[in-house]
């Protein structure tokens, strides 16, 4: 027998540590450079909404030449830091290196909080993110290029029945998208809005002028009421014009003003019709574009019950539909028919595109005899209106050379819709906020911001009762170690044997 090398088998066990500690490092340091990060949330509530994704690809974020910072302020015993610490992340990792950032612990980093107070000309007394886009840290701090965004503003709370406020939700990814959006674009556009025309309510918390003027603040857009009677001419900075449920008529004058507005290169118009006003000037124009509202009120029976709920879906068109397309909602309300004339020779010569953007499910008609229900109505066929493929709810028209990149830009567009109930806060769906804002951004020609939107984290509350509690506690307390104890002991006794 040979004689044991202890020598030699010393060197090569200090070889094999010293290569497993350069593995353990080399993998540590990949790891931390290349890695792939997965949402394993039951909807994906810290991946981000395509709408953020493409803000970050906007040309003012993605053309920096130094990166923006999200600076975190927060003391990390908040319960609400890992929540705002994961979203930042998210975007973080999506910008490409356009984003970076920081987080400072309130509580315990007394230099660098009393340092980014002095920088910023703060009193931190509460939890902050700062979103910062000033490409020299020289620049002064001024609303163009800083947002500070108080922990109040990422929360969503609710009143209950006690009148006290607790939190139900964030909106966190909501808030920096936003931000980025209005810090890389500046000044909001103008949508003008007209007021005269229209009863559509604006005071008080809550209202639907509220919920608009909320979605288009998002998208870094500003609606602005206008009087089209006391006006000669639609204002040149305006993106686009507005008409909410318009239950006045147009004059001849305000008619000749919106006329030639609409000659414009790259005119826009966004109307939500109530179906219960029908404005005769209003209801020609849009005819001679394609669109005719219809008087009508669609519906459907079910088991000798008349639905005014309409199941509808959104069409394939991608320049508002980009991410709903063939995905349903539920449109409450009134809402009447559209006849859309797509495809239609005499106005594709004169370069009049109408699409349909909306369609109810074809089990809905539009009942014209609606006024007259006295019973449960029966689909008319001489009367009524119904399509096997379904009704037309919203259409969009273009005007002008849609098929050449060039001409495009300088082309009208228009949106009409045959509901404005979806405005109301208690009727308020997502995939009809994200339809909305798409609209907005397809007719002024951000079609780059088209997309579904945040949806928001929500909280939830788990009621147990106390022998509920009281189970959990001995589960953690003795089941599950007793439970590893034993494991370790079957271990330990099969390597004895």
């Amino acid at each position: 027998m040979k004689p044991i090398s202890r020598l030699g088998i010393g060197s090569l066990s200090i070889l094999q540590l010293l290569c497993a500690v350069l593995l353990f490092l080399s993998l540590a340091y990949l790891s931390s450079q290349y890695f792939k990060v997965w949402d394993f949330t039951k909807n994906n509530e810290f991946t981000l909404s395509d709408l953020s994704r493409k803000i970050l690809q906007n040309e003012g974020i993605a053309k920096r030449e130094k990166p923006a910072r999200l600076i975190l302020a927060f003391p990390k015993s908040s319960p609400h830091y890992q929540r705002v610490q994961r979203v930042v992340d998210s975007f973080v990792r999506a910008s490409d290196g356009k984003l970076t950032a920081t987080y400072i612990d309130t509580f315990r980093e007394t230099d660098a909080t009393t340092a980014l107070a002095s920088a910023y000309n703060l009193t931190l007394n509460s939890e902050l993110l700062i979103v910062d886009t000033r490409e020299d840290e020289t620049e002064p701090v001024s609303p163009a290029n800083t947002r500070f965004l108080p922990v109040s503003e990422l929360i969503v709370f609710s009143t209950d029945s006690n009148n006290q406020r607790r939190p139900i939700g964030y909106q966190i990814e909501d808030q920096i998208a936003t931000a980025l959006l209005s810090l890389s674009e500046g000044q909001p556009r103008k949508l003008y809005f007209l007021a005269d025309k229209s009863p559509l309510d604006s005071a008080g918390p809550g209202s639907p002028w509220e919920v608009l003027t909320d979605t288009l603040a998002r998208q870094n857009l500003a609606l602005v009421p206008i009087n089209i009677s006391e006006i000669d001419a639609i204002p040149q900075d305006a993106e686009a014009v507005v008409l909410i449920a318009p239950s006045y008529d147009l004059e001849e004058k305000d008619l000749e003003v919106l006329e030639e507005y609409w000659l414009r290169p790259g005119a826009a118009m966004l109307a939500l019709l109530d179906p219960a006003h029908r404005p005769p000037r209003l209801r020609s124009f849009l005819r001679r574009h394609g669109i005719t509202p219809n008087d009508d009120r669609v519906l459907t029976v079910k088991n000798n019950r008349v639905i005014n709920q309409i199941t509808a879906t959104f069409t394939g068109f991608e320049g508002t539909n980009d991410g709903l397309n063939n995905q349903s909602t539920t449109l409450e309300g009134p809402t009447c028919s559209l006849s859309v004339r797509e495809s239609a020779e005499d106005l594709n010569s004169q370069n009049i595109f109408p699409i349909i953007l909306l369609e109810s499910s074809p089990s809905y008609w539009g009942e014209t005899r609606f006024r007259e229900l006295k019973e449960i109505p029966s689909f008319s066929p001489a009367e009524d209106f119904r399509n096997d493929s379904g009704l037309p709810l919203a259409a969009a028209v273009i005007v002008g050379d849609a098929t050449s990149d060039e001409a495009s830009s300088a082309a009208a567009r228009m949106v009409a819709v045959s509901n404005v109930h979806f405005l109301h806060p208690d009727r308020l769906r997502a995939e009809q906020i994200d339809f909305l804002r798409n609209s907005v951004n397809w007719m002024i020609g951000r079609e780059q911001l088209v997309g579904v939107g945040p949806r928001g984290l929500r909280t939830y509350k788990l009621n147990l009762l106390t022998p509920q509690v009281a189970f959990v506690n001995r589960l953690n307390l003795f089941f599950i170690p007793l439970g590893l104890l034993l494991c370790g002991f079957f271990i330990w006794n099969a390597r004895r044997a």
